[in-house]
């Protein structure tokens, strides 16, 4: 088998099976919902009877700037390394940081303007 082979049947492969669980998912799911599977989850307690939503939208914000942060994470420390291996890679670290600076910053005051609920 081919290199080229090889990327042909991982692109079907890549593309059927998401396609393939996703209609399984459809066929075999149940059709209606309960009150108890709307509940939001308490983690094994009671939910309080204020929780409208499982996840409350004011901490969306905070949970998007985590995932950035922890993809941004991965690609300091990838760069890091490649620094070690080429030291002229030093100007896209502190490229990278200064963007990643700047866009903390941004957040942090567009955060603060967010209505919060307490």
């Amino acid at each position: 088998m081919s290199q080229a082979d090889a990327l042909i049947y991982y692109t079907i492969l890549s593309v059927l099976l998401p396609l393939i669980l996703y209609a399984a998912n459809k066929l075999l799911a149940p059709k209606r919902s309960s009150r108890r599977k709307r509940l939001p989850f308490e983690s094994g307690q009671v939910p309080f009877e204020w929780a409208e939503t499982s996840f409350p939208v004011e901490y969306f914000p905070y949970a998007i700037i985590y995932i950035a942060y922890a993809v941004l994470a991965v690609a300091v420390f990838l760069s890091a390394v490649a620094l070690v291996e080429r030291p002229e890679a030093g100007f896209n670290l502190v490229l990278l940081l200064a963007v990643l600076s700047a866009t903390s910053i941004y957040a942090a005051f567009s955060l603060k303007e967010l209505p919060q609920r307490l």
